[in-house]
């Protein structure tokens, strides 16, 4: 009896533990989540903002530059072509991304077409012809026309036949200022279908003279934007690529643009819909989180929250069942705990013993050359300033050999870069077993190695070396196909004297392997 009291005994501590913990899981789970919801909300509301503010500056900062265009304008009493080209010249797509093209623009009566043509064509607008829109006596001929996307010139072009144009003069002239035209998608765009045409906005001011007088008014400067060229980059980047946003000119009843970066986010209420006016237009920008913003937004902190909790609820209510459990039990898992960390330490000191061996083997490729394994530029050098200081504190000599092969040129070429390499390794060992362990063998790069002999009795122990391995050198070499090649070697010997550096060693020895070389090879020199 007292055997199955203490059973149930912990089954109903277990039960109170995984109830508690569960429902004070949920608890927090629930106030997290509304915390997530708020900050989620307040990270669109500030995205929203950013690109509204965003599209605002950049339609501002177009504005800008065509008014200060306007300004160069009226500041010339004669406008010639060749100034309009000059005024426009720091004027490109590259900086003003989206625009098709500028121009200024004059008005003009039917009766006054004939005096606007000679007048501007003795300004330099060559073969300029107004072509005036029907059903009108009022016109805006084309002048100038600078180009930027490959388009026809439109110089002549009668705006007044363009309902969106004549609009944005009219509205810019009227109001003395900037101004932008409802949206449009000319007729004769490049891409004619019905879904695919691009939609345009055209930005006017208006020039005016300095004088102060009743025809102050002189034209306007123009510029065409494609829209979604115009706005779609600027779009993406203060939505942080995490906002999909679309502009629209709700008045005309078109897109101006629109990205759709990542996934959207569905099941929030988190859309938002914004209004601005620029240059007299009321613009519309619908925007909607992804799922890449509401997750950086709330961290997935209720998630894990739930997560943490439910797994730590399950925690405590094993523990609990453990510690009313038998003492066999408690045992056993004191065994089981016992028996992992064991094993947690061995496989920490595996894993050291794997990392000295890697750092060993960093340690080897950053002295070494990994082709034949001897010494490279960075060991040789280090030893060769040992051997400096070593030698000349205790009177002793030192040698260096440069050597350069003869021949492997033309085996490289023949027989292709894996006969190369194996003619490389298998000088590389000849080398390094005719050499005693106190001398240092390195290969400089290509078919160059240099060799340190330390603690010679004269210049006549190297002149022995230097026979040797221009012996050894040039014995027959097997490639892998059974092809035997062969080399030879040109060596350059350099002696350590009083006051030389290593730097000076070095170049001694260069110059004697070339000094071997170009008396005909397979020698060596001083």
């Amino acid at each position: 009896m007292g055997t199955s009291r203490r059973r149930w005994t912990s089954v109903l501590l277990v039960a109170l533990v995984l109830s508690g913990g569960l429902s004070m899981t949920a608890a927090a789970h629930s106030v997290v989540r509304a915390g997530d919801a708020r900050y989620t909300a307040a990270a669109m509301d500030s995205s929203a903002g950013d690109v509204t503010a965003a599209v605002a500056h950049a339609a501002t900062d177009y504005g800008s530059v065509l008014s200060d265009l306007a300004y160069s304008l009226a500041s010339q009493t004669d406008l010639y072509r060749n100034d309009f080209l000059r005024i426009t010249a720091g004027l490109t797509n590259v900086r003003l991304h989206g625009a098709t093209r500028i121009g200024y623009v004059v008005p003009a009566t039917s009766a006054q077409i004939p005096d606007v043509q000679r007048r501007w064509r003795g300004y330099g607008a060559d073969g300029l012809t107004p072509r005036p829109a029907a059903g009108t006596d009022v016109h805006s001929f084309v002048i100038y026309d600078k180009v930027f996307d490959g388009h026809p010139n439109q110089q002549g072009v009668d705006l007044a036949g363009n309902p969106a144009a004549a609009e944005v003069l009219r509205h810019a002239r009227n109001r003395r200022a900037l101004a932008i035209s409802p949206a449009f998608q000319p007729a004769l765009d490049n891409e004619t279908a019905t879904g695919s045409r691009r939609t345009f906005v055209m930005l006017a001011a208006p020039v005016f003279s300095f004088a102060d007088s009743a025809d102050a008014f002189r034209g306007w400067a123009v510029m065409m934007l494609r829209t979604q060229d115009f706005l779609a980059q600027t779009l993406l980047d203060r939505g942080a690529n995490a906002v999909q946003a679309r502009v629209v000119d709700p008045a005309a009843g078109l897109e101006l643009a629109s990205v759709a970066p990542g996934r959207r986010a569905t099941g929030t209420a988190l859309d938002r819909r914004h209004e601005l006016t620029v240059g007299g237009r009321r613009w519309q920008i619908s925007m909607t989180p992804t799922t890449r913003l509401v997750s950086d937004a709330s961290g997935g902190l209720s998630g894990l929250t739930l997560a943490s909790g439910a797994a730590l609820t399950v925690m405590l209510a094993a523990m609990t069942g453990i510690l009313a459990g038998s003492r066999g039990r408690a045992l056993d898992q004191v065994d089981r705990a016992t028996t992992a960390l064991r094993l947690d330490i061995a496989r920490r000191q595996q894993i050291e013993a794997q990392l000295r061996e890697r750092e060993q083997e960093l340690q080897h490729l950053a002295f070494h050359d990994p082709l034949t394994g001897l010494a490279n530029r960075l060991l040789f050098y280090d030893r060769l300033t040992h051997a400096l200081h070593t030698h000349a504190r205790e009177g002793r000599t030192f040698a260096v050999l440069f050597i350069d092969l003869d021949g492997f040129k033309e085996i490289n070429d023949r027989h292709g870069h894996q006969a190369g390499d194996t003619v490389l390794r298998t000088v590389a060992d000849r080398l390094r077993e005719g050499l005693r362990v106190a001398d240092t063998v390195a290969r400089f790069g290509g078919d160059e190695y240099a060799i340190i002999l330390e603690s010679l009795t004269g210049a006549d122990d190297a002149r022995v070396a230097a026979e040797r391995v221009i012996a050894e050198v040039q014995a027959p070499i097997a490639l892998k196909d059974g092809t035997a090649v062969g080399v030879s070697a040109s060596v350059g010997i350099a002696v350590n004297q009083p006051g030389a550096s290593a730097d000076d060693i070095i170049r001694d020895a260069d110059t004697a392997m070339y000094t071997a070389k170009t008396a005909g090879k397979n020698r060596f020199a001083f």
